[in-house]
């Protein structure tokens, strides 16, 4: 396989690449006049990229009205690569396989016997080939990896509630199957940076992304950029406390605990003395059956309320919310949107994630290709 050779991009080519990156079929003279560089440059510049294999020519365009040369068109080179992104979740490993340009290779779903993080690595090691390449020119690129707990700076895992750490390091344990650059990051943080470079065309500079699956998660964008805080806590709220009386005491509980979408579904499974799948509940939502109709209206209390505080405190936007049940049964956002309004007069979007299974995984993808290029805000095509 051919050395890789991304390194040693200067500003300018990071411009250029962008320009193709967040344009799809862009010509060189709309990057020239995209970004005040004349077209002589902006044609070395190209040269430079299409020797390092990152950019393909794909025909031309139509010419003016006044007739011309018709425009060289450029696309980003699928082939150059391609990266692996990863979630661990409590049940199982989904991973996609991504091409160079964002366009999806091969999707896994790896079910766990355990929560070990030792079992996760086991399986890693036996479906990652390192050597495989895919008709690529360099192979595998790098690797992302989302998890369910909190990241510090230092890229370090500190709290994982669902697995066992074991004292293993992810990052040290992931190079040891392939040596290439390799991201841990939260889930919710990733969905906010897919929400953020893909959805939004990169125009809306604060939005929140909310994960409500087993517990809840906030992803910050202040800015255009990930906020993290200083370990890496920020959007930790489903560890925010709430008070409710329990036998004449007041008593504190993390709100995850009372109104995470596993919380509510042992809650209506309690009541209801089964084990009812989420499309089970769904079915009985729509049959109008009394508990679950109560819990589910509690439940949307809870979360526009939580919101309402997000919104008082960081201001955002849009927010976004992924969450498998509330996909699955719409009215639900409607009843967030009216109890969250009647606290507010202020106009806020408040919106499902434009992509509910994969907004981490291809975030994710985002994430490790813009660390391989060091070039920020950059779309890939998914």
């Amino acid at each position: 396989m051919e050395k890789l050779d991304v390194t040693n991009l200067d500003s300018n080519q990071k411009l250029v690449l962008q320009q193709i990156f967040n344009n799809e079929l862009i010509s060189r003279i709309q990057i020239s006049k995209n970004l005040g560089i004349n077209k002589a440059t902006i044609s070395s510049i190209l040269n430079k990229l299409k020797e390092k294999k990152l950019v393909n020519e794909v025909g031309q365009g139509k010419s003016t009205k006044s007739g011309g040369r018709k425009p060289i068109i450029l696309e980003i080179n699928k082939d150059f690569g391609y990266v692996i992104s990863l979630d661990i979740g409590y049940h199982s490993i989904e991973i996609i396989y991504s091409y160079f340009n964002g366009e999806l290779l091969k999707y896994e779903s790896i079910p766990l016997a355990n929560q070990k993080i030792t079992h996760v690595l086991e399986l890693l090691k036996y479906h990652i080939n390192a050597d495989e390449n895919f008709g690529t020119h360099f192979g595998l690129l790098g690797i992302a990896i989302s998890v369910h707990g909190i990241v510090n700076n230092e890229q370090e895992i500190i709290h994982l509630p669902f697995h066992e750490l074991e004292k293993v390091s992810m990052i040290e344990s992931i190079k040891e199957i392939a040596d290439v650059p390799v991201i841990v990051e939260n889930e919710a943080n990733f969905s906010a940076i897919y929400e953020c470079n893909v959805n939004n065309s990169l125009e809306i500079n604060n939005l929140i992304t909310l994960s409500i699956h087993k517990g809840i998660g906030a992803g910050l964008i202040i800015d255009q950029k990930l906020y993290r805080g200083v370990n890496g806590e920020a959007g930790e709220i489903g560890k925010t406390l709430v008070s409710s009386i329990e036998d004449n005491q007041k008593t504190y509980h993390k709100i995850e605990d009372l109104c995470s979408q596993d919380a509510l579904v042992q809650k209506i499974n309690k009541r209801l003395n089964t084990q009812n799948t989420l499309s089970e509940l769904k079915k009985m939502y729509y049959e109008r059956n009394e508990i679950v109709l109560e819990e589910i209206q509690q439940f949307s209390i809870r979360i526009a309320i939580l919101m309402y505080n997000l919104n008082m405190q960081l201001n955002p936007k849009v927010i976004y919310i992924n969450c498998p049940l509330i996909n699955e049964i719409p009215d639900l956002l409607d009843n967030i949107k009216t109890t969250f309004n009647q606290y507010t007069q202020k106009e806020i979007e408040i919106s499902l994630t434009s992509n509910v299974k994969f907004a981490t995984l291809f975030g994710a993808t985002l994430a490790i290709t813009q660390k391989i290029l060091d070039i920020e805000n950059i779309k890939l095509n998914f």
